[in-house]
């Protein structure tokens, strides 16, 4: 594409000017010659923060497409008409490449497909260049700062993760970044791992969400959305903590998609709200550490650090109010629905 916009500019042009990349290769230049090689004193042009910068009779300018592909643009010194010429052609440059992007940045592309900004028959078509073929499950991870950094999140995590191939890091308009990473069977850890890094080096709080897996191009879509449905079903369920895995998150991922009143006129046909009112919060806490226990008594009472004889007179005491009994699975697990159904109404609004 670059050497077709050079082709076009040549013809108009009778100087020496041309295109050098962000890791100093001479992408183009009207001395076709020159292209693939190496510009030598590309670290005093990427150090020099003026709007033109000269070097050995060369006038370079910066061209920014988007947030992470950028170009300098140069032409030989000229004399008075220099600055004006090296300006239209990096006029011309930088719409010529916004509009072609997605034809040379593959992160480009596969944010365009995470942002729904991409219809099938064109992903398919881009792909033929691109070839992202996940040949491994991808797990999603979105990454969200309470606050904007200076520094790149982007640059912490290619360095936390430059030793594992096939990662992909993509910054997005919403100021989330994710990462496309091989699955494995627990995401957490390297989700706790991604938070102590971040909030160590940046000082800013950090949540992460993790969406499905994806195993073709066109999961990628989903797992996105679903990253950005655990944030708000963790915002809601998993208070105090900052990893929220919609894999995990079982009957509350249901809710979302119900209406409201279906699930009051639930809660009224199984306990009634005026019951489920009179179970005080440290029972409520109580029995939520209950369930996370897999029902175990013992183990509750010793994470707890409640005697097993306290445990067993709050759960008496909850089932004699509801008329459940919460040590059949069953019942339990009925229980412990009306709970996230009634936490996500009192986050609506509703009591």
């Amino acid at each position: 594409m670059l050497k077709e916009l050079g082709d076009q500019l040549n013809e108009q042009l009778g100087c020496l000017f041309g295109i050098v990349g962000t890791k100093g290769t001479i992408l183009m230049c009207s001395d076709s010659s020159q292209e693939g090689k190496e510009f030598a004193k590309f670290n005093e042009l990427a150090d020099n923060t003026k709007d033109k910068i000269a070097i050995d009779r060369l006038i370079f300018t910066k061209i920014k497409v988007i947030r992470n592909v950028q170009y300098y643009m140069f032409v030989e010194d000229l004399g008075s008409n220099t600055d004006l010429l090296l300006n239209l052609l990096a006029l011309y440059v930088r719409n010529y490449l916004k509009n072609n992007v997605e034809k040379i940045d593959k992160d480009f592309f596969i944010k365009q497909i995470l942002q729904g900004d991409i219809d099938e028959a064109e992903t398919e078509k881009r792909n033929k260049i691109f070839k992202l073929n996940l040949t491994e499950k991808k797990a999603l991870l979105n990454i969200r700062m309470t606050d904007i950094s200076d520094y790149p999140l982007g640059d912490i995590l290619k360095n936390l993760f430059s030793d594992i191939k096939d990662t992909v890091i993509i910054e997005l308009d919403n100021k989330d970044t994710v990462l496309l990473i091989t699955a494995k069977d627990d995401m957490e850890e390297t989700a706790l791992s991604i938070i102590a890094t971040v909030e160590e080096q940046l000082m800013i709080p950090t949540r992460v969400s993790i969406g499905k897996t994806a195993g073709s191009i066109s999961e990628l879509r989903a797992a996105y959305i679903s990253s950005l449905k655990a944030y708000d079903i963790g915002a809601i369920y998993k208070e105090g903590r900052s990893v929220y895995d919609y894999n995990k998150m079982g009957t509350a991922r249901l809710f979302h998609d119900i209406p409201a009143e279906r699930l009051e006129e639930f809660i009224d046909e199984t306990i009634t709200s005026e019951v489920f009112d009179q179970i005080d919060d440290e029972t409520i806490k109580t029995m939520q550490s209950f369930f996370e226990n897999n029902l175990n008594i013992s183990e509750t009472a010793r994470k707890m650090y409640l005697h097993r004889n306290t445990l067993v007179y709050r759960i008496d005491k909850l089932m004699k109010l509801t008329g459940m009994n919460v040590m059949n699975f069953d019942s339990a697990v009925l229980f412990h629905t009306i709970c996230q159904i009634k936490c996500y109404l009192r986050n609506l609004g509703r009591k």
